[in-house]
């Protein structure tokens, strides 16, 4: 984030290691996301490629186990899995029987065993073909650990055929420390967290990337200004003094008390170089028992940057080693360039994707082209527009799921401009456009690059602070299935998604037209089989009159104007 908006050159400058460290380039080749991009240079093919499985000729079982949470604390005394039992053409092994090879049945029953450290847990049975069956488990029958338990399943369908799994599983003790602790929901993404012995509670991060040398370092007050604008979780970019060797605790220590006063939480920036782990080990271990603790941010755009590809994992089997009670985040800028090395160092990864007012065709800042092999335009392997931004999510959690990950994802959108490959800021439509699109495809958390931005920008994301940060909207976001990417009639380039809370009896329904100009007359969104739907609740966002259509579809009659955003929710039957 923090390098890309300025240019590879700055970054080279200020950080001259990085330079050593780049692993595939030419001699004397400067890079960004291993490509080559001055005018003096030529192409030479970057790598890193994802390497897809092969198609195979048969239908094969992905049968995958992961705890619903992704820690566990010995004070509590139940648990769950999730056992999923797909069908897939690339992950997984065969279906023996040939009775699957013909038909595949969907009513076929897996008999499933669960065994933990050798010990029979208990047994359940799941159908071929379905995802995210939640198993209960005694957490009383596994010892507090700091490092994980191995729970295996034994999967047997018919008579003989057997298939196997298996995950780590995390009970830990409970921390000496009367700090935070955070966790991620495994089924649905989203972020937990529990101060003390208070309850535990979910959180919708909404918030900025703010530099210290550019505002907080002003005064500790600037926390009581921040908070006030609606915005729950604060990111100090280490610049300036930050960035110095001993950190500087005495002047941010109050800035973590203040925080935890104004009930801020914190993604923690984590200051390390990947030859030298001292400078992060001294950090985690005075941040981890601040009760103001979310989670930390261990790299910033290392694919972009082509540090060594086992840097990021390296840094959070440390970061784990010292404080298992925390997550760690990383941004990565890069369409595809070794995302899993890369990506193996966050249980939450961001995407920046800036698609606004750049050319991503031609460098204006090189004087070069842009595309798979060459080229630096600000926004890597992107078409300028939105649809780079739910196109980079949907493939990361494609390939994560090809990976056999349960990550989560965040996005970060673009609120900066008049810089390097930025002629403009992105406008205040633009802005909302860019984050609900974002949540529409499975984003947990939002934070902008960067703060202070543009007044109108400001404005806008002040407001849907409200929404975004409210108790009401991670109920839906973080605790109900997503649908994504529905069927709209009637206009092109709209995006939709639902959040179906069975438990509310009530669907969260966002819907963003991508294009700037109007969309006229009725416009229908399709539900998927089985959501029936009883009558529109209330209009949180966007100001458009919806109502249920005779076929149990959502429709306007008055059309969308351009990149309008439309939040409501609806009851169902």
């Amino acid at each position: 984030m923090r390098l890309s908006v300025g240019n590879a050159v700055w970054a080279l400058a200020q950080f001259p290691a990085l330079s050593q460290a780049q692993f595939n380039n030419p001699a004397g080749v400067d890079i960004w996301c291993g490509k080559a991009y001055r005018a003096s240079n030529s192409s030479f093919d970057p790598g890193g490629w994802f390497g897809e499985p092969p198609i195979s000729t048969v239908p094969l079982l992905d049968l995958r186990v992961r705890p619903r949470m992704s820690i566990y604390l010995e004070t509590e005394t139940t648990g769950s899995l999730l056992i999923d039992a797909s069908i897939s053409y690339q992950v997984g092994q065969p279906l023996q029987s040939s009775q699957f090879a013909r038909s595949m049945p969907s009513s076929a029953a897996l008999r499933v065993e669960i065994f933990a450290n050798g010990i029979l847990l208990n047994t359940t049975r799941i159908t071929v073909g379905s995802t995210n069956n939640e198993v209960p488990i005694d957490l009383k029958t596994i010892s507090p650990d700091l490092g994980a338990s191995n729970v295996n399943i034994r999967a047997t369908l018919g008579c003989n055929t057997t298939y196997v799994a298996s995950t780590d599983f995390f009970l830990l003790p409970s921390p000496d420390y009367r700090g935070s602790v955070s966790r991620i929901d495994n089924l649905y993404g989203g972020l937990w967290i529990q101060r003390g012995d208070t309850p535990w509670r979910h959180i919708f991060p909404y918030t900025y990337y703010v530099q210290w040398s550019l505002y907080w370092d002003d005064d500790v007050t600037t926390l009581d200004d921040f908070s006030s604008l609606g915005y729950n979780v604060i990111h100090i970019v280490p610049t300036g003094t930050l960035g110095d060797n001993p950190f500087p605790w005495e002047k941010f220590e109050p800035y973590l008390d203040r925080a935890d006063k104004l009930g801020l939480y914190l993604q923690y920036d984590v200051v390390w170089d990947y030859a030298n782990l001292s400078s992060m080990i001294d950090q985690v271990k005075h941040l981890r028992s601040h009760p103001s603790l979310l989670l930390y941010y261990q790299s910033d755009e290392p694919d972009g940057k082509s540090n060594p590809i086992n840097s990021t994992g390296i840094a959070y089997k440390k970061i784990r080693e010292l404080d298992p009670y925390h997550p760690a985040s990383l941004a990565l800028n890069c369409y595809d360039f070794y995302y899993e090395d890369y990506a193996a160092g966050g249980d939450i990864i961001l995407p920046d994707v800036y698609p606004i007012s750049s050319n991503t065709s031609y460098s204006t800042v090189y004087d070069t082209v842009c595309n798979a092999t060459y080229g630096c335009c600000g926004c890597d392997d992107c078409n300028g527009t939105f649809e780079d931004i739910s196109s980079r999510l949907d493939e990361f959690h494609r390939r994560d799921n090809l990976i056999g990950w349960s990550k989560t994802h965040w996005f970060a959108p673009q609120a900066f401009g008049n810089e390097t490959f930025w002629t403009r800021y992105p406008t205040a439509a633009e802005e909302v456009v860019m984050t609900m699109l974002g949540i529409n495809h499975g984003a947990k958390g939002i934070v902008m690059w960067d703060f202070p931005t543009s007044v109108d920008i400001l404005n806008v994301t002040n407001q849907l602070a409200t929404i975004l940060t409210s108790d009401r909207m991670a109920d839906f976001i973080l605790q109900s299935p997503l649908t994504m990417s529905l069927t709209v009639q009637g206009a092109d380039r709209v995006d939709a998604a639902a959040w179906v809370s069975a438990e509310k009896g009530q669907i969260l329904l966002s819907v963003v037209n991508l294009n700037y100009g109007n969309h006229n007359g009725d416009i229908n969104i399709l539900f998927p089989e089985g959501v029936e739907l009883a009558s529109v609740n209330e209009d949180i966002w966007g100001g458009v009159t919806w109502s249920i259509g005779d076929g149990g579809n959502v429709v306007t009659s008055n059309g969308l104007v351009g990149l309008q955003a439309s939040i409501v929710i609806l009851d169902s039957i």
